[in-house]
């Protein structure tokens, strides 16, 4: 098993007085008070460890981590859940494996397969214990599936229509209206918001530009808050199994030029209310596949296009997409602890004929304030 990503509750707490991690006198609070000083109170901190602690092999200070996350939010959490039935499995607790999973799935988890194959199940997969919470979790899966399906909901369109967006706008501290001043627009991640870029403001060094950041249109609850993506499919609640695989294509591929219409006329809105000059997108993750769609689909708008851990989807991106901005600088930051999503970004570019800043940092999928000041330092050079 890999742990499942982060994406937690209430009702674990009667895990707590049958595990062996834990001490059995010790309330909920008590086991949390010394964790919550350093984690302020923040249970995806709790989670990321817990993760960590797995991945190391230490199964039941995982499994006590897992427990102080669910226990830090208001809602059930389904992956935090599966998460934690895998700790038990690992440790030889059927029962307490077993009820994870029946919590899991009434919390919401969807993927039965992964109850059925996970190796971390296999020392209690012969438990007529656990079996026989195994076979309510897939009875609760298939009821929840068959409550969402089309015979019960019916079919699904989609309308297009505008709506209000949020953008955050920051003007330099000496701002005068009558000057003209460079613009950086910011496209937070999946499972983002407006804050992710706004609320960072200050990293930059002079910051002697306008320094707006946009908010995704899709938005889903995600760690108990609301969050928010750029395509309607992967968000949240979005469920596509009720269509046909070219017509799941279709809406990604609708949503993605929605998004870049948004953005767009986001541009259009701030130039209308600011004198502006030169125009850079600036994105992170998802955020960066739409910074490179809208940038290099509209080159003359812009001056440059900075990433960080921005994909470029080769079956998305055509050669004629690719082709037609090679005159946009590029700037493609990375974490060398990630994957090679943006390596893969930087040589295909690269070998395009694209002018490319590779910028590197210790790390993993997510940019620290050096890289802002990082892309600052970028467009004084290709100024």
């Amino acid at each position: 098993m890999k742990c499942l990503p982060y994406t937690i509750s209430i009702a674990a707490i009667f895990f707590i007085s049958q595990s062996s991690a834990l001490d059995d006198t010790a309330t909920l609070g008590e086991l949390s008070s010394d964790l919550f000083e350093s984690y302020e109170s923040q249970p995806g901190f709790l989670v990321q460890d817990a993760a960590s602690l797995y991945m190391d092999g230490d199964y039941e200070k995982a499994a006590e981590y897992y427990i102080l996350a669910l226990g830090a939010d208001l809602d059930d959490n389904p992956i935090t859940l599966f998460n934690l039935a895998c700790c038990y499995g690992l440790l030889d607790e059927p029962e307490l494996a077993g009820k994870a999973l029946l919590e899991s799935a009434l919390a919401g988890f969807d993927r039965p397969e992964l109850i059925e194959t996970d190796t971390d199940f296999s020392s209690v997969l012969d438990n007529d214990v656990f079996n026989e919470y195994v076979i309510e979790a897939m009875i609760v899966i298939e009821e929840a599936r068959e409550r969402r399906s089309i015979a019960v909901l019916g079919g699904r369109l989609y309308l297009e229509f505008p709506s209000m967006q949020t953008v955050r706008m920051h003007v330099p501290d000496n701002y005068d209206p009558n000057e003209q001043y460079d613009l950086i627009l910011a496209l937070h991640g999946y499972g983002g918001d407006v804050a992710e870029f706004s609320s960072r403001r200050t990293a930059f060094d002079e910051g002697n530009f306008i320094f707006a950041s946009l908010q995704a249109p899709y938005a889903f609850e995600q760690n108990g808050r609301t969050v928010f993506s750029w395509t309607v499919h992967g968000s949240g609640e979005w469920d596509g199994e009720d269509m046909p695989p070219e017509q799941q294509q279709e809406m990604f591929s609708s949503s993605i030029e929605l998004s870049s219409d948004m953005i767009l006329a986001c541009l259009d809105m701030i130039k209308s209310q600011y004198r502006i000059g030169s125009i850079y997108l600036l994105g992170f993750s998802q955020g960066g596949i739409m910074a490179y769609w809208t940038g290099l689909q509209n080159p003359s708008l812009f001056s440059g296009i900075a990433t960080y851990s921005g994909v470029i989807d080769e079956e998305l991106f055509t050669q004629g997409i690719i082709e037609s901005a090679t005159v946009l600088p590029i700037f493609i930051g990375r974490g060398t602890q990630e994957d090679d999503r943006a390596i893969n970004a930087k040589d295909l570019l690269t070998d395009a004929g694209y002018d490319v800043t590779f910028f590197e940092y210790d790390g993993g999928h997510f940019f620290p304030d050096e890289g802002l000041r990082a892309v600052e330092g970028w467009i004084r050079e290709i100024q």
